[in-house]
């Protein structure tokens, strides 16, 4: 049976109608929600992130503040802009870009954030609560991964909280922003983790851990590094990954579009069509897997919704406190 292609589209959109609704809600109470960024220098990735977050508050209807500063300022000023967001009551959430230069210490800007406005949790305040299962605002991407994993289970007519307890589940990728935090939140669902990287690899270990996996997460970084090897039969995976290739116009092989020639057949590269792929060989496990994301519209689809409802959990927080 071929597999179930999870559409993390049609979940976010799901999604949206529940927030935009609380969003309302909060808004009738006197609330303004609101998310700012803190962008420091002009780096291309954390530029159009910037922009993305920007468009979505727009649609969302939440609020934006957009705080730059340039490349060569100092680490105290950086501070100061984190405590003026700090104190702005237009701002819920506050969403610091990175890499900053490197006069600018990552664990000082983000320890000078007001924990109750982290709302992608790199507060070492929120990542402590988040290990002892307390309320925090679970990191977004980690949260989409399990939201778009609870609500297949359901779709199937399963209790989550009944499949996933004591359930294989492999993560592939330690990150600090996926890995290890989907390793707790997993964890506080008493499912059975295993976090596997590229040491996992480099020991030739790998496949040893992800084919035990009823349930494989993959957000390593690499293009389809995940192949029918490395897949149970029956499971079901959540492809993090996303990458920019090239395809070769001769043999069709995935390569870095960076490259000059492709690394299977010496191909030129310069007109590869590009495409957007994930970390997981899709078309490769389709007939073995249970049921998996795509890439693009799975999981990524799903995570600024994630970020929208710790946003307005946050505002909702400083609601109540008045």
């Amino acid at each position: 049976m071929a597999a179930t292609t999870i559409d993390g589209r049609a979940i976010a959109a799901d999604l949206r109608v529940e927030l935009t609704r609380e969003l309302e809600e909060l808004k009738a109470r006197g609330a303004q929600p609101g998310i700012a960024t803190l962008l420091v220098g002009d780096d291309f990735g954390a530029v159009l992130y910037r922009s993305a977050i920007e468009k979505f508050c727009a649609e969302m209807g939440l609020g934006y503040r957009s705080e730059s500063l340039p490349a060569d300022e100092t680490e105290r000023s950086v501070v100061e802009a984190v405590e003026s967001l700090n104190r702005d009551p237009m701002v819920s959430g506050i969403l610091p870009l990175r890499p900053f230069p490197a006069q600018v210490s990552d664990l000082v800007v983000i320890n000078s954030i007001d924990p109750d406005k982290d709302v992608d949790c790199f507060h070492p305040f929120n990542v402590g609560r988040l290990a002892l299962n307390e309320p925090t605002f679970p990191p977004a991407t980690p949260a989409a991964c399990l939201e778009v994993l609870e609500r297949y289970l359901r779709s199937e007519g399963r209790d989550p909280a009944d499949a996933l307890r004591g359930a294989e589940i492999c993560i592939v990728g330690h990150s600090s922003t996926v890995g290890k935090p989907l390793a707790l939140l997993l964890l506080n669902r008493n499912a059975t983790i295993t976090v596997t990287h590229v040491h996992t690899f480099e020991k030739g270990n790998l496949a040893k851990h992800t084919t035990a996996a009823d349930y494989l997460v993959v957000a390593a970084g690499v293009p389809q590094l995940v192949g029918v090897d490395l897949v149970k039969e029956g499971a079901v995976v959540l492809d993090v990954g996303v990458n920019r290739v090239a395809l070769c116009p001769d043999c069709g092989a995935v390569g870095e579009s960076a490259r000059d020639h492709c690394h299977a057949c010496g191909a030129e590269l310069s007109d590869a069509e590009l495409r957007t792929v994930g970390d997981v060989d899709y078309d490769a496990v389709l007939e073995k897997v249970r049921a998996i994301t795509p890439v693009p519209g799975g999981v990524g689809a799903v995570t600024n919704m994630m970020l929208a409802r710790n946003t307005l959990r946050a505002a909702r927080l400083e609601l109540d406190s008045r």
